[in-house]
């Protein structure tokens, strides 16, 4: 498996462009390429990761009790998780949920941070981590984070973008985030739906 850096992911964001310099370590040099991928580099990472429920990115937590009764709404309040970049779901105890199943919730603010309100007693959270480690990073994700990237720096690196280079990436991004579905799905086993009733009668 392929092990990638916040360098490689740099010099793939430089290349969608059409720039053939390569940075040798994005994180030291003193150059327009390594500055401009240093400054977007975070907040290109953590968009692409909340646009999609990157599998190798989600993950699950019993969620922190903070009251019971917070308010005249919802039954309790919880922390929001520290490490969490996008609250995508409570566990219902239904493996595929539906919107009947689905477990409401709220998100607001306290003077300690962020809370979840929910009816739902011991609640267990899914929802995608901030992953910063590179070396955890698979090779679609990187390749979105990459255009990503380019999406950002093109304006600076390109005098203005006048060929529109930023708007193309941007749209081969879309194109690889919406493969994170098929791909997750590819990588699972999923329930099979039984047959409806008609059908069964039928046979």
């Amino acid at each position: 498996m392929t092990v990638y850096s916040k360098t490689s992911i740099a010099n793939m964001a430089l290349s969608h462009l059409g720039i053939g310099k390569e940075v040798a370590n994005v994180d030291t040099e003193n150059n327009q390429e390594s500055a401009s991928c240093r400054r977007f580099f975070d907040i290109a990472r953590d968009s692409t990761l909340r646009d999609a429920p990157w599998p190798f990115a989600t993950t699950r937590l019993t969620l922190a009790l903070v009251e019971a009764d917070p308010n005249d709404e919802w039954a309790y309040s919880y922390r929001y998780p520290s490490d969490c970049l996008f609250f995508r779901r409570i566990l219902s105890g239904v493996r595929n949920d539906t919107q009947d199943s689905r477990t409401p919730y709220k998100i607001e603010g306290d003077a300690s941070g962020r809370l979840i309100f929910t009816d739902a007693e011991d609640a267990i959270a899914e929802y995608t981590e901030g992953v910063t480690d590179t070396t955890r990073f698979p090779p679609d994700f990187v390749m979105a984070l990459s255009l990503r990237l380019a999406m950002f720096i093109s304006p600076r690196l390109t005098a203005g973008d006048p060929f529109g280079l930023g708007k193309r990436t941007y749209e081969l991004y879309r194109i690889e985030i919406a493969k994170v579905d098929a791909t997750a799905f590819n990588e699972e086993q999923a329930d099979i739906t039984p047959d409806s009733e008609f059908i069964r009668e039928r046979e």
